[in-house]
Parts: C-alpha cells; sequence; structure tokens
C-alpha cells in the first residue's frame, strides 16, 4: 500500500513538473487578435490624410465630389455666388477643399450621397466640343440614364475613380459570378429613354403654359 502512494506521488509530481514546463515556454507568447475579415462589399475605408487638403472632382454647376465612410457624397456649392467665386476650380475640374471646408461646405448644403451600387455602370465620354467637353455618363440600379458634367479630363476621371473605388459602380453578375461588361448600346438605349422622358415633359410644361401658365422650360442637361 505504501508502494502504492509513493508512485502515485511521483506521478503527480512529474506531471506537476511537466506542466510547469509548458507554461515556463509559453509565458512569452503573445496572442495577437485575429482581424475581422473584410467584406468584399463593404466601402474602403477613408484617406489617412482626410484632415489635409483633398484633391476633388468638381462639375461644371458646381457640385464636388467628396468621400465618406460610407460612399461619396455630392455637396453643391452655396448659390450663384459660390459658383462665381471658385469659377477657376471649376474650368480646371478639381478643387483643393481642407477638412474644415469640408464640414462646413456640408453643413450649409448636406448634399446628396451615393452609395454602394446605387450605379450598374459609369464610362467616360467626351461632350460637345468647347461647350462641356467631358462627362461621366451612369446607368442607374434600374437602367436609367444619368450624367455629371466637367469642364476637363481630369475631372472626370476623377469623379469616376471615386465611383468605382467606393463601389458606387456595381455590375450584374452572370452565372459564374463575373461581372457582365456594360456595352455602349446600354448606355445609348438609357439615354434615348432619358431624352423621350425629358421632351414628354417639355410638352406637358408647354401645355400647362398654354393653358395660363409661364411656359418657362429649362433646357439644360
Amino acid at each position: 500500500m505504501r508502494s502504492y502512494a509513493l508512485a502515485m506521488a511521483f506521478v503527480m509530481l512529474i506531471a506537476a513538473v511537466a506542466w510547469l514546463l509548458r507554461r515556463g515556454a509559453g509565458g512569452d507568447r503573445t496572442l495577437m487578435p485575429v482581424p475581422p475579415a473584410l467584406d468584399a462589399d463593404d466601402p474602403p475605408e477613408p484617406d489617412r490624410e482626410s484632415d489635409g487638403d483633398l484633391e476633388l472632382a468638381i462639375t461644371s454647376e458646381g457640385v464636388v465630389f467628396v468621400p465618406d465612410s460610407h460612399g461619396v457624397r455630392l455637396l453643391a456649392l452655396a448659390g450663384p455666388s459660390g459658383v462665381d467665386a471658385y469659377r477657376e476650380d471649376i474650368e480646371a475640374g478639381m478643387i483643393a477643399l481642407g477638412a474644415q471646408e469640408r464640414l462646413s461646405l456640408a453643413g450649409q448644403r448636406p448634399g446628396s450621397a451615393l452609395n454602394a451600387g446605387d450605379f450598374t455602370a459609369a464610362r467616360l465620354k467626351r461632350g460637345a466640343a468647347g461647350v462641356l467637353p467631358w462627362r461621366v455618363e451612369t446607368l442607374g440600379r434600374d437602367g436609367e440614364f444619368g450624367a455629371f458634367e466637367f469642364e476637363t479630363e481630369d475631372g472626370a476621371r476623377a469623379a469616376l475613380t471615386l465611383l468605382e473605388r467606393f463601389r458606387i459602380v456595381r455590375r450584374p453578375l452572370d452565372d459564374e459570378g463575373n461581372p457582365i461588361p456594360a456595352s455602349p448600346e446600354d448606355f445609348e438605349e438609357a439615354r434615348r429613354r432619358y431624352e423621350d422622358s425629358w421632351r414628354a415633359l417639355s410638352l406637358e410644361s408647354d401645355l400647362e403654359g398654354g393653358a395660363g401658365g409661364s411656359g418657362i422650360v429649362s433646357d439644360r442637361r
């Protein structure tokens, strides 16, 4: 009986020594947390240098493309006087805004937000030479036509790059999960529907004007 007790005590001593050795060998190790996997649908993080000046695209009508944590925000310069004050920037198609300027602009006019997947296609296209040289044409979720007009190629390309970077543009997928490229015919058909709708609205407005309305219709597109 005494021999059995001594044997058990010896086994427990060996187990205790082994446990202490394992603990000592692993004591210097630091377990690093595993970063969460990035979802392919998540927009990229905003620039870490966002506190400084950012070179941003600005349209011919004074609308600035501003990146934020959720996508892209379109901020219009405040009124005609604001547009006149930034005439040189508009003609260059690019504007440099610091963090405070962006906050001030957003506070004056919240603007409209573009989120991931709002467009199914976008392309760069030269417009009427000497009038509105460059456009970023888009197709919406239902294939509707849209366009942003810029005075320079640099401005248009910067806007298109921002839309693609934040995945505002997302193509439909085929059966294998690959994006289906947009065709020129997709844009032309969408533009035709847009122009038909515009003409119908103009005609309706003219008829209302003949019945006593002002009849004034803007043809700016």
